[in-house]
């Protein structure tokens, strides 16, 4: 009996065994199922790379890989000029006439990938500082900032309205200024609980009665409230040459926000620099450009939330860098059409030519010495136009006044201007 049981145990343990051994075999043959499909998708991606360069050497095209449509390619090529035309000439735009140092800062160069090759930006965001309205800003420094776009890009239209009523006293005053009879637009009895309510003690009358007064509440507009603006970003340095760059644009922001001083002791102050925000790169036409602003915080972090570490040389690992900007002056819809609205200014620099004149509630020096400049050059040319036109010849070979400049068409000679009616001398 006991043997039995041993040869039921031994026979257990046997299918046991097997079990987890068919068990092992199968989860091999799962990876080694997963194995192939990622060799398959590999072998996939080499062959169709061959079919490419095949197609390349003989004009067939074989490949899987969808086909970029010249469009698509000319669009990218165009782009990428374009980005190239800002970076290597970035004071576009600005009076060649300004006595200040115009210097260009742009952070990062290039975009590193994992095999350390580098790539331009393909979208950004441009700051540029504009001249300080002081009489005199030789030697000053005027910036053009070039930044990757952050995470956090936003902008908002805020309104403000405020809660008003019709009451008697309004209600009889706005009659006046309407032509409208007041007392025709109310019943006695509106009358009478209109003036109850209103005289001393109108609430215990108001209450004894059963009744209140229908304010005839309504929301009436106040304003557009000013747009502000704030942009963070991450600035990890590679190399020396980046640890440089960052610390210049940062100074470059805190000086640019700063006011100057004047006078003999200093007392009085010299308003900072404005400064034009816009965007570069495909995206520019698909995003609203901000008002001439002025910057109201530089905030640095120079751990930007991690812990303190440096390079060699000192300069930290990562800056954070926030930017706070408000507009100079609230929107309306002729400006948001003219000044903003990437909807109505796609595939045009009108955005930009109207911050180049900076704030536009009060006229600043600059201002006037360009809108000056603009008349000037504006009145040359028409003078210009009007004297080509009175020096024009026409078909019988005299100018526009009536004057003898080359031969008639006839080709008979003229010596003189004719005496009378088809008589010559």
């Amino acid at each position: 009996m006991s043997f039995k049981k041993v040869k039921s145990t031994a026979k257990s343990y046997v299918s046991s065994v097997k079990g987890d051994l068919n068990n092992i075999v199968n989860d091999v043959k799962s990876i080694d199922s997963k194995i192939g499909e990622l060799g398959n998708k590999f072998d996939q991606r080499v062959a169709d790379g061959l079919s490419d360069l095949l197609t390349g050497l003989t004009g067939i095209r074989v490949s899987n890989i969808p086909e970029i449509s010249a469009e698509v390619l000319d669009m990218k090529g165009k782009n990428r000029e374009a980005r190239a035309a800002i970076l290597n000439d970035p004071s576009k735009g600005r009076s060649s006439e300004s006595p200040s140092n115009k210097i260009a800062l742009a952070f990062p160069k290039e975009f590193r990938k994992e095999d350390g090759s580098g790539q331009p930006l393909t979208n950004y965001i441009h700051f540029r500082s504009l001249d300080r309205n002081v009489k005199d800003h030789t030697g000053e420094d005027v910036y053009d900032i070039f930044l990757y776009v952050p995470d956090t890009l936003q902008d908002n239209v805020a309104v403000t309205y405020k809660e008003a009523e019709k009451g008697i006293v309004e209600g009889m005053i706005g009659s006046l200024f309407m032509n409208e009879d007041f007392g025709s637009q109310n019943s006695k009895e509106e009358l009478m609980n209109l003036v109850k309510s209103g005289a001393p003690g109108g609430d215990l009358v108001m209450q004894s009665i059963g009744k209140a007064v229908n304010p005839l509440k309504f929301q009436l507009f106040e304003g557009v409230s000013f747009r502000t603006y704030s942009y963070t970003f991450n600035l990890r340095p590679k190399n020396a040459d980046d640890a440089q760059s960052i610390q210049e644009i940062i100074h470059a922001f805190k000086l640019s926000a700063l006011p100057g001083t004047t006078g003999e002791a200093n007392r009085i102050y010299t308003f900072p620099n404005e400064w034009a925000i816009r965007f570069r790169g495909p995206f520019k036409d698909h995003i609203d450009y901000p008002l001439v602003s002025v910057c109201t915080g530089v905030e640095v972090n120079y751990t930007d939330g991690q812990s303190f570490s440096t390079f060699i040389d000192g300069a930290p690992t990562s800056v954070g860098l926030t930017l706070n900007f408000t507009e100079t002056s609230t929107l309306t819809r002729d400006k948001y059409k003219s000044k903003s609205s990437a909807f109505l200014n796609a595939n045009s620099d009108g955005r930009e030519q109207s911050q180049e004149m900076g704030g536009d509630v009060v006229t600043t020096n600059e201002q006037s010495r360009q809108a000056s400049e603009k008349a000037r050059k504006e009145k040359e040319a028409k003078a210009k136009e009007k004297k080509a036109k009175e020096t024009r010849t026409e078909p019988d070979g005299t100018s526009r006044n009536g004057r003898q400049i080359g031969p008639p068409v006839g080709g008979g000679r003229q010596i003189g201007s004719p005496v009378g009616p088809g008589r010559d001398i």
